[in-house]
Order: structure tokens, then sequence, then C-alpha cells
């Protein structure tokens, strides 16, 4: 895990200590790079070290091939490098000399191509290089886990990094997008594009490679899930379903595991991320056969929980009973007592886009975790999107044939709120039965309700609407034309959609951002491309049921994680009290604001959310929320003067 950089075009030592000073903190080992010989095409790579596999200097990136014809900057993990190791060594001969995965992806793409990454498991961004061809290739994963940007700096020149900030001295100045104001209009609606929040740079979109050759670049796709969904486990009985699942989220969170550093888990108390850690335990007392017992880390005992001492989101009370039950080391974080108001600019400089809740606690845990040793955390992302545990419950309506099957549907909806299940809930239940008849005459057509909706209810929207809107559209639409799309439930669809253009990719670029700030790597279990295809190819009966959301998991967990956790009904996502913060750590940054009043296109609505907020006598989470949201266009602008940029 690390940070990349480089320059394909230019070969400049100057600017490749810049790049390397502007993404350190995502590797803080060793840092180096590599200049192309003066007579071959102009080549600059650079790289930052976070040591997690080999921690020797045989580990140290760029890394080059034994002919010397190849090289490679690297940021990530494939978890199954052991065994990918052995298939190239039988097959190819291959003597290696090193015990690093980086090692293993340059032999493999060098033998096999790009066709390579589909016998990767793990997460990735990497600029591979050919010198006898004068060609690169720029990669990111399978879902984006890894973050990879790009910038145009003249006709035959292209600069990339890991952040958006690392390519800072690439450009003339820092200036928002022309796409600005649309992005603060989307809290998920932009990550699966190539549109960025900075002027002038571009994301190279997850399962995607750009090849850069002769001074022009050219990016394909190389993974689509569609086209890996099997009917396997919809075939089997959901006994059989659980079985199949439970197995391979074990040899997930197991091949994760793999690591010569310290390992934790930031452990919220809510299913998910409990799960993890349960999984853990339970791998640890009984290692599963067929994995290299030396490189499964045997120290991993160590949780940490972000705590709001009296507020409606703290649930360190249920990470405490998870630790326990687990056998674990366990620390409460108190983040009220860990931020200040002068960070708070700084952190939204660090996380660099704008996003609706405020970066702080997150970027506090990870920083804790780091100082106290821990360098990869196994983490619950991820099974929200592919399982829903939010508001998305209204789209199986149309899928329920029975009306007793209905009303639980409605009940569990509720319980998502209130963590109160009753089968006889009858709030609303003539306007969602209405919805539910719906649901049903449009799905006795061709398509879905989802589609049709936006195959002609957006149509009018196309005449007016904005660049990311068009571009969110052309996704989806490229989506709904795929067969295997059409084939999925209703409900199997949105979160299809949740997974893959817009919560989960934004809340992946957090969490990089959020974890290599302390230059830490999050390995996510639940974002395991085998898991993902079956979870897809199961119908939604497997993903809601028997009174809960999350059926499979919480099923596939049963006897291994306590039950006052893995059957817990209400659902509290990560983030920031900021109706309780704008009264406390960050008044004294609204205060200085409000009394000098700027010639800013965002400061009249900066001070009137403000005003508005603290004329409300008892400000809940969601005016917070609200609030913001509003005076959050004025703060990131500001930060974009902060040190992480200049």
């Amino acid at each position: 895990m690390c940070g990349i950089a480089g320059i394909l075009g230019q070969r400049n030592e100057k600017l490749c200590v810049e790049l390397l000073k502007k993404i350190q903190h995502r590797g803080p080992d060793n840092s180096d790079f590599w200049l192309s010989p003066s007579s071959e095409y102009p080549v600059s790579l650079c790289h930052t070290r976070l040591s997690i596999l080999d921690l020797s200097n045989a580990g140290s990136q760029p890394f080059h091939s034994s002919d010397g014809r190849y090289a490679i900057v690297y940021n990530g993990e494939i978890y199954n490098f052991i065994e990918l190791r052995g298939y190239l060594s039988k097959r190819y001969d291959i003597i290696f000399k090193s015990n690093t995965d980086t090692e293993v992806l340059l032999c493999g793409i060098i033998f096999e191509g790009i066709n390579f990454l589909h016998r990767c498991n793990g997460m990735w961004a990497f600029c591979f290089w050919d010198k006898l061809k004068s060609e690169g290739i720029l990669c990111r994963d399978r879902f984006g886990i890894k973050p990879l940007y790009y910038t145009y700096m003249s006709r035959n020149s292209l600069g990339f990094s890991s952040e958006m900030k690392g390519l800072s001295p690439l450009l003339k100045s820092i200036n928002p997008s022309p796409h600005i104001d649309s992005i603060f209009k989307y809290d998920f609606g932009y990550e699966f594009s190539d549109i960025c929040s900075i002027d002038g740079i571009h994301r190279l979109p997850s399962g995607s490679y750009a090849i850069f050759k002769d001074g022009s670049i050219t990016i394909e796709k190389w993974w689509t899930t569609l086209d890996h969904l099997g009917s396997d486990g919809d075939g089997l009985d959901y006994s059989s379903q659980v079985e199949q699942w439970r197995d391979l989220f074990f040899d997930s969170v197991n091949i994760r595991m793999r690591s010569d550093v310290r390992i934790g888990t930031a452990l919220s108390g809510g299913l998910d991320s409990s799960s993890v850690l349960a999984a853990m335990a339970a791998i640890d007392k009984t290692p599963k056969s067929g994995l290299d017992p030396s490189r499964i880390s045997s120290d991993w005992q160590y949780a940490i929980n972000c705590s709001f001492p009296n507020s409606s989101i703290d649930e360190s009370e249920f990470a405490r009973l998870v630790a326990n039950s687990c056998d674990v080391s366990f620390e409460i974080l108190d983040i009220n007592s860990s931020i200040s108001s002068s960070e708070i600019l700084n952190d939204i400089a660090q996380v660099e886009d704008p996003y609706l809740t405020i970066p702080s606690p997150m970027l506090a845990t990870y920083r804790a975790m780091k100082e106290r040793g821990i360098s990869v955390t196994l983490d619950g992302h991820g099974a929200d999107e592919m399982l829903s545990g939010y508001d998305h419950l209204r789209y199986t309506f149309g899928c329920s044939p029975s009306l007793s099957e209905f009303k639980e549907i409605l009940a569990i909806d509720e319980s998502v709120r209130s963590g109160i299940f009753s089968p006889r809930e009858q709030n609303s239940i003539k306007a969602r039965l209405r919805l539910r008849l719906k649901h049903l005459l449009v799905t006795k057509g061709l398509y879905p309700a989802l589609m049709l909706k936006t195959s002609l209810g957006r149509i009018q929207k196309r005449l007016y609407a904005d660049e990311l809107e068009n571009r969110l559209m052309d996704a989806q639409n490229e989506i709904y034309s795929h067969d295997s799309f059409a084939s999925l439930d209703a409900f199997t669809q949105v979160l299809y959609e949740l997974f893959h253009l817009t919560v989960l990719p934004t809340l992946l670029r957090n969490y990089d951002r959020y974890s290599m700030a302390a230059g830490l790597e999050v390995r996510m279990p639940f974002m395991d491309w085998r898991l993902v295809c079956l979870t897809f190819s199961l119908p939604w009966r497997a993903k809601l049921g028997g009174s809960y959301t999350k059926r499979i998991l919480r099923d596939s967990m049963a006897g291994c994680l306590i039950d006052s956790v893995r059957l817990r009904r209400d659902k509290i996502g990560w983030n920031a009290p900021a109706h309780q913060w704008l009264h406390g750590h960050m008044r004294p940054l609204i205060q200085n604001y409000l009394s000098n009043p700027e010639e800013s296109k965002y400061y009249s609505s900066f001070k009137r959310a403000c005003s508005f907020f603290y004329e409300i006598p008892e400000p809940t989470f969601v005016d917070g929320v609200k609030t913001w949201k509003a005076i959050l266009p004025f703060l990131w602008s500001k930060s974009l003067s902060s040190s992480a940029w200049s």
C-alpha cells in the first residue's frame, strides 16, 4: 500500500521530488523515483512506500523486471499473490527475487497482459511501463478501491498521481472545476466518471485501464461485474446459499489477514465491521487449510471505536460488547476531545472532495490507529450497498408476491429507522400499497420499474441536465442495456447502481483519503470480487427477509457474532454530530468568518445558513447535516489555500 505518481513524456528530477512530497503521507516508510535513461523515451516514475508485505528493501519501488525492460509503480494489495506466485513459477518457470505482491503483479502483466488482472483478488492502481514499446499502462481495480488521477501537461506528456493534491506541482494554479457548482448539488454522482472537483484533473474510472503511447491516451474497460454474474447461487436452496456465502466471506477475511505488520479494526458496533472482527476471531482459532499460515498475521487483536459521548450517533457500547466477545484489545476514542477548530479546513483539504459529513472523526480515528502501531485495518465497507443497509427497501414492493410478504417489507423498512419490528405497521400503508400496484404493473412489461423511470422519466431532463447528470444517465443506460442487468430483480438493480455508480464509489474515495492521510491501509472483505458477484447473483429474498435487512450476512454469522449486534435492527452511519460541533469545535471558525465578511460567491449562502442554524433553539442531527452541506462550498473553497494544496 503506497502512493504513486509520475510523468509519462518528461524526465524531471525536480518535479519528482515535488510530486513525492505531496503524497508522502501515503507511504511514510520510504520514497524513491526513477528516470528513464536519456537515450530512451522520457519517463519519470515516483513511489512512496507503506511497507506491508516483505519489509526488506527487496520490496522497494519503482520495481523493475530482471531484464530491465519493464518498470512498475503500484499502490494496493494482491491478496492471493502467494497462489499467483506459485502459478506463474510453474507455468513460466519464473524465479522471484522478492516476497512481494508487486513482483507477482509485474510478472503476471509481462506474461499475460491485462488479462492477468482477472486472476488477481485485491485492490490496486498502477503504472506499468514498457521501455521497448515506449508505452505506459495506467490501471485501477475492479471497483475503484484505489484512486488514480491524471492531467495533461502538454501535447506529449501526461502526469498521474494517487491524489489530486499530488498533481498540484504540475498545475499552473489550483482552481475549482467548471462543474463544481453541480458537484455541490450531488452527495453521490460523479466519482464513477472522469470529472473531478479541481480544474485540469481527470479520474481514471474504476475497472478501467489507459494506454499512453505517442503522446495520446486511450481508455478501455477491463472489468464489468455484470459479465461475471452466475446462476449457481440462485439455483440453491437458501440454507445452501448461506453456506456458500459464509465460506466466501470467511475466505475473503482470511486472505486479507496476510500481512507482515500489525492489523486492527475500526469497530463501529454495527453489523458490518462487527462481522469482520468476529470472522477474524473465528479464523484465528481454526485457520482455514490451503493458505500459507506464515503470512497470516497473528498480531491482529486491536479494535478502536470512534465515540461521540452523549450523542445520538454514539455506538461505543455495542462495539465494546463485540470486542469483549472476540477477546481483543479495545479502545474508545473520544472524538470530541481530539478535534480543534483550526484543523477543520486542513481536514477538508486532506480529503480533497466536498462531502456531506465532516471528515475529522474518520481522519482522527485512523491517525489514532497508526499511533498505536497499526498499519492495516480490516473494515466493513461495501456491505450496505451490496445488501442494503439504508432506505432502499421500497424497490422490493414490486417483487413481493403476497400481501403478507409486502407487510413484512414495510415492517423491516420501518425497523431500520426505529429499531423495532412490527408486522402490523400501518403507517402510510395505503400509499405504499398504491406504490406496490404501480410496481407490479410496470414489472409485467419488459423492464422493471427503475429502468422505466430512467428511460422515460429522464428524457425531458436531458434537455436541461448539466454535464454530471448527463454522464450519470449515460452510465446508467450502459448498465441497463446489459442483458444480465435486465434479468435482475428491481431491488438488486438499485443495489447494483449504489455499489457501482453512486454511493459506494464516493465512500471508497473518502476512506482512501481518511486512512492514507495517516499512512494506514484499509482492507475491505466485503469488496472481494467473488463475494460481490455471488451476492448480485442471488435473488432479493437472500438479502431481505426473515424480518431483517442483510439477511444472508446475519444468517452467515450465526454462532460467530453475538446476537445483540447480529440482530440489531437500527442503522447508524459513521457521521460527525455536526449539530453539536457547530456549537462547539467549529464555532470559533464560523464566528471568525462571520466577523470578517469576504467577497466570495459562496459567502452569502454561508452567512445565511449559519444565521438560520444558530436561531434554532435545539438543533437536531438533521439540522446539522443540512447546515454543513450549506456552508461546505464556502469552507471547501477556503481549503484550497491550505498547505496541502500549495
